[in-house]
């Protein structure tokens, strides 16, 4: 029979290894949350400023099409983010990412770099989820629209 404080003591663990857990979970989350801030920052600077994404630009693409991608890239980071600290998942996830692939900057940058994103993701289960239902919408939407609609 196990007495009062050994159960009390258990408790105790049990709680303080959920709290630490939840704490490790909510630093992740935050860290996430600044570098996606940072990164935001970068391609809105890279955005207004176009002459400081000139040097990122691949070759034989011409700057105003890079900025124009680099406009699709923010919009699919900022679903990826609210993928990550699972504010879209599910139905939700797949709806915003069909929504985001209506638009014809975020096919042709998911034409372009989809497969970079596939490499960056190797070792990120989230991200290759994520990764894997914008895939699916991009698949899913016609490259054009069915005569007469």
């Amino acid at each position: 029979m196990k007495s009062p404080q050994t159960t009390a003591l258990f408790a105790l663990a049990s709680v303080a290894a959920a709290h630490l857990v939840q704490r490790e979970l909510h630093q992740r989350q935050n860290n996430h949350i600044v570098l996606a801030g940072r990164q935001s920052k970068w391609l809105t600077d890279m955005t207004t400023h176009p002459d400081l994404a000139e040097p990122w630009v691949p070759d034989g693409m011409d700057i105003k099409e890079y900025v124009r991608l680099l406009n699709a890239n923010r919009q699919i980071c900022t679903l990826s983010l609210w993928h990550r600290l699972g504010l879209a998942r599910g139905q939700k996830l797949r709806v915003l990412a069909s929504v985001l692939m209506e638009n014809d900057a975020v096919r042709t940058y998911w034409t372009r770099f989809g497969g970079l994103r596939a490499d960056e993701a190797a070792a990120d289960r989230i991200q290759q989820k994520f990764n894997a239902v914008m895939h699916d919408a991009f698949v899913a939407r016609p490259q054009t629209e069915p005569v007469g609609v």
